[in-house]
């Protein structure tokens, strides 16, 4: 489960079984997830980079079954104010306490100008 710090909302939460394949699919996700924000596309490019290296990362463990992947972000509404001018993104990863779960929070916000 995500964590719900005061101002970040969840704009997407998947449950994958499995590495295989996924790495288009993922990206695809992501893009969608972030459209209505007016995400640069140097830094979607960058966010799929590096969440797809982290879930990657999280299915090496032998004991992974399935990973959860959330995408919160700063609150802002989309499309309400004037884009930012810059973007700042940070991932959070860790095990469930079975074990068999990994979690990987991927934390995008807007930078102030």
């Amino acid at each position: 489960m995500a964590m719900m710090e005061p101002g970040w909302h969840a704009v997407m939460t998947i449950v994958q079984e499995t590495d295989a394949g996924s790495k288009q699919a993922l990206a695809e996700r992501l893009a969608t997830a972030v459209q209505a924000y007016d995400v640069p596309a140097s830094v979607l490019e960058r966010v799929q980079q590096a969440a797809t290296v982290a879930v990657g990362r999280a299915f090496q463990h032998d004991d992974t079954q399935s990973i959860s992947l959330s995408v919160l972000m700063r609150a802002l509404q989309p499309q309400a104010a004037p884009a930012p001018a810059s973007w700042g993104f940070f991932i959070v990863e860790r095990a469930a306490e079975d074990g068999d779960r990994q979690h990987i929070e991927v934390f995008l916000y807007p930078e102030a100008r």
